[in-house]
């Protein structure tokens, strides 16, 4: 029977579905990216293994380290807790870490909660602390409002931050429950927690007053300013299309030197009271200043660190050096005393020493006792300087010769004495037995053990 009317059905798609790729790990979101309060990267593992219901510890030694392609000290996070500071930094130890992260998290802007894009520009020393610090007022802050994570900024790990500007408050780095110091990463670690008595680190009772001293006004200038130049820099960091070149840091110092001092490398040291011999290796890019010594010269220059290495074309009210700070007023006490030089009198000294029948003494001992440089001594008087160092190289050289022929002795007696117990004299034997075993570097000595044993006829 034919049906009357056509029935339309729907068409399939038998075209595979496309399925995106699922991450092994949680896709925790960082906080701060781009802002100069940007999330570190040892404070993000925390709240990564805290949202998978696990201590860091397990995250790490279960997980994490079954990625990485090599092996450091030790795979215990327990027993390199001290080291957990460079996971923060430029090293080797961050680059692992985040590469990781990224695959199995599948997030490509974890590299942003540590220093790897400054890698080429900052040295490591003197760059991060090795603990934790914070400002127990910001974590009371966080605590308290509902829409906020409590977390640690990596800005709180750069050892030239000391003080929390928000607050005006330094910066702790001591539990005040169990006054201990806590590392960055540790096996229990949490963000706003102590990582070994669990107690809260915000604003509590337990914080004595008297245990920080209100900063003074030019501590909160200064940190002030380098809480706001370095802020810049993390802020900047996402928004670079690739990391800064080495060679860029040599070029800042090059087009400064040349604004402020016309190309006197001598005179621009002298305005920043730095010795010429650094400013001209950092021009040449032989090493990098560390960052500490880059905040006080930009501090000086009145430019931020971001503008001094990316700014090609200085500023039109850049040409005069600005006004150096005022300098520390020194105590008269420190200050260095000028001594008259009395020619005649240090003459007649220097006689009597040479001439004197005591143990020689070396020119750097003869020119202390005498309260002169020694250089000074020899451009005076060369001669009897010359005298002087040539008696105590003769008395050296002569007691040399009776050390090792009193050793020589010693050894031929060791090896009769050994001889009679029925031992064998060898060099292991005969070393018990001296006032000085290691008197055998010297080829005499070990001459007159095989010249022994011949007389006792155990060597040919």
């Amino acid at each position: 029977m034919l049906a009357s009317v056509l029935e339309t059905y729907e068409s399939w798609d038998l075209r595979k579905v496309a399925i995106p790729s699922r991450s092994r790990l949680y896709q925790l979101e960082p906080v701060g990216i781009g802002t100069p309060l940007v999330e570190s990267l040892t404070g993000y593992i925390s709240r990564l293994a805290e949202a998978h219901c696990v201590t860091p510890k397990a995250l790490i030694s279960r997980e994490l380290v079954s990625f990485i392609p090599k092996t450091y000290k030790t795979t215990n996070l327990f027993e390199m807790r001290s080291l957990t500071g460079a996971l923060n930094g430029i090293g080797t130890m961050a680059l692992d870490l985040v590469t990781v992260l990224e695959s199995l998290t599948l997030r490509s802007d974890l590299r942003f909660l540590t220093l790897l894009t400054w890698t080429n520009i900052f040295p490591q020393r003197r760059l991060l602390r090795a603990r934790r610090a914070w400002c127990p007022y910001c974590y009371e802050e966080w605590y308290s409002s509902k829409d906020k994570v409590i977390y640690e900024p990596l800005i709180w790990f750069f050892e030239a931050v000391t003080l929390c500007h928000w607050h005006n408050q330094s910066l702790y780095q001591q539990c005040p429950h169990c006054k201990r110091e806590l590392p960055p990463l540790a096996s229990y670690s949490r963000p706003g927690y102590c990582p070994y008595c669990l107690e809260w680190l915000g604003v509590t009772a337990n914080y004595p007053s008297s245990d920080k001293t209100p900063p003074s006004k030019e501590e909160i200038i200064w940190q002030t300013w380098v809480i706001k130049t370095l802020g810049e820099l993390l802020a900047t960091t996402p928004r670079l299309s690739k990391p800064l070149k080495r060679e860029i840091v040599a070029q800042a110092f090059c087009r400064y030197v040349e604004q402020f001092a016309e190309g006197n490398t001598a005179a621009f040291a002298r305005m920043l009271e730095i010795p010429k011999n650094k400013v001209w290796m950092w021009q040449m890019g032989k090493v990098l200043p560390e960052l500490n010594v880059i905040l006080k010269i930009c501090f000086t220059l009145q430019v931020s660190v971001l503008d001094f290495l990316t700014q090609e074309t200085l500023k039109e009210n850049s040409s005069q050096f600005p006004a150096m700070p005022q300098k520390q007023v020194r105590d008269s006490s420190t200050k260095k005393l000028e001594v008259k030089f009395d020619g005649d009198r240090t003459q007649q000294l220097l006689e009597n020493v040479l001439q004197a029948n005591e143990q020689p003494l070396p020119m750097t001992a003869v020119a202390k006792r005498l309260g002169y440089p020694k250089r000074v001594l020899y451009r005076h008087f060369p001669e009897l300087c010359r005298a002087i160092s040539a008696e105590y190289l003769k008395y050296m050289k002569e007691s040399r010769i009776k050390r090792i022929e009193q050793c020589c002795e010693e050894v031929k007696q060791a090896v009769r004495q050994v001889h009679t117990e029925g031992i064998y004299p060898s060099e292991a034997a005969i070393s018990r037995l001296l006032a000085k075993p290691g008197c055998f570097r010297d080829k005499k000595v070990r001459a007159a053990l095989r010249a022994a044993r011949r007389e006792i006829c155990l060597e040919p």
